[in-house]
């Protein structure tokens, strides 16, 4: 289990989170639920380009998908991607908040 994936559980809303290269390796889990993220985040990485360049707005940053089950979350860095999973009984707005204040705190 990554680091990351480990301040992020301390959220309890958080189900997963990993941390993948741009060419879709997972670093540091070979759980099933981070193969299932994992192809989720590649999908979101795909999807939100192409959706990205269709409305000129230029390069994919984040996205947060808000389900009824689960949302997913998806953050790119220069050289990496974050998937989060997270139960659907969990505000969007605020797991984003929460999310993105563990990552900055160093």
């Amino acid at each position: 289990m990554s680091d990351i994936n480990q301040k992020l559980k301390t959220i309890p809303e958080i189900e997963h989170a990993l941390v993948m290269t741009k060419d879709g390796a997972v670093v540091d889990d070979t759980s099933h639920e981070a193969e299932v993220l994992g192809a989720y985040t590649q999908f979101l990485a795909g999807f939100g380009g192409k959706l990205g360049a269709q409305f000129g707005v230029g390069e994919l940053k984040s996205v947060a998908v808000h389900g009824s089950d689960h949302h997913l979350f998806f953050l790119e860095s220069k050289s990496h991607y974050l998937g989060v999973s997270a139960k659907g009984s969990g505000s969007v707005n605020a797991l984003d908040a929460e999310i993105r204040r563990i990552l900055a705190a160093k």
